[in-house]
């Protein structure tokens, strides 16, 4: 697979919710079994190695990311082809809801991933490229966008 590049920007003007990828992670559900999952990388971090000398499994980069779940498979819907994901929310005891998100060492990511929005009935015409991972909560997977993705999700890694 050739090597990919995830972007984790903050906001500016040009991205006014910051450059943030997607990803396909290995993900360790709450019962202990492992999975992959779709998560959105928010920052890119290390500690740093000045001082006193870090444990091995701290050297590496981590990612902070925020979690989809899986709510439909191609078989699903023939028609579209593609998974579909839906943001992952937890309510918090003020009533507020916040994504679900977690710090993952950088060797759990797979591959780099599209998403495409569910705009439902009709799109919104304020929305574009740089905003749409902030502004929509569906999505389908684009397991079109190149034919080693392709082969990747529905041989490797069917969900």
């Amino acid at each position: 697979m050739p090597s990919q590049q995830v972007q984790a920007l903050l906001p500016s003007e040009k991205h006014p919710f910051g450059k943030c990828n997607a990803v396909l992670v290995h993900y360790t559900v709450p019962s202990g079994s492992n999975t992959v999952a779709v998560a959105q990388v928010r920052t890119i971090f290390a500690f740093s190695s000045r001082g006193s000398p870090l444990p091995s499994e701290l050297s590496r980069p981590f990612l902070y990311m925020e979690y989809f779940a899986f709510t439909a498979t191609p078989a699903d819907q023939p028609e579209v082809g593609m998974y579909t994901i839906h943001r992952m929310f937890v309510d918090n005891r003020d009533g507020r809801r916040s994504r679900v998100g977690a710090i993952i060492s950088l060797l759990d990511v797979i591959h780099a991933v599209e998403l495409i929005p569910k705009y439902g009935v009709a799109a919104n015409r304020q929305v574009t490229s740089e905003t749409c991972l902030k502004l929509y909560d569906k999505f389908y997977l684009n397991n079109f966008s190149d034919k080693e993705w392709h082969y990747t999700i529905h041989h490797d890694y069917v969900v």
